[in-house]
């Protein structure tokens, strides 16, 4: 199991997925899992992603919307935490590491945030 899960919903994201993805790999050192919940992308930016190591596509069976797609995400997540964030986002590096520590100062935290 790895310590992080990142899940995004995806719908035909763009040029922003790849960098969403290039960002993420500076964000932390730990290891780290991606979950894209895909609510049916036809640009290929998702197809693109898939090949990247770490990163899963999970299909939700169309455009089910927002919150059904991070449910489904959710539930497909690996991690000990989990990080839910829109794919268009541009991670800072050392940000995810960051998240952790504060979640090991605050292990009754049931959220974090900034």
């Amino acid at each position: 199991m790895t310590a992080l899960t990142v899940v995004t919903v995806t719908y035909s994201p763009g040029a922003a997925l790849a960098e969403f993805l290039d960002s993420l790999e500076k964000a932390t050192s730990g290891p780290l899992d991606v979950v894209l919940a895909d609510n049916g992308s036809v640009d290929g930016s998702v197809d693109a992603a898939a090949h990247r190591p770490g990163v899963r596509v999970v299909p939700t069976g169309g455009n089910v919307g927002y919150g059904r797609a991070v449910n489904i995400g959710v539930a497909a997540s690996s991690g000990e935490f989990v990080v839910i964030v829109n794919p268009d986002v541009v991670w800072e590096p050392g940000s995810l590491d960051e998240l952790l520590a504060a979640a090991a100062r605050w292990p009754r935290a049931g959220s974090l945030g900034r």
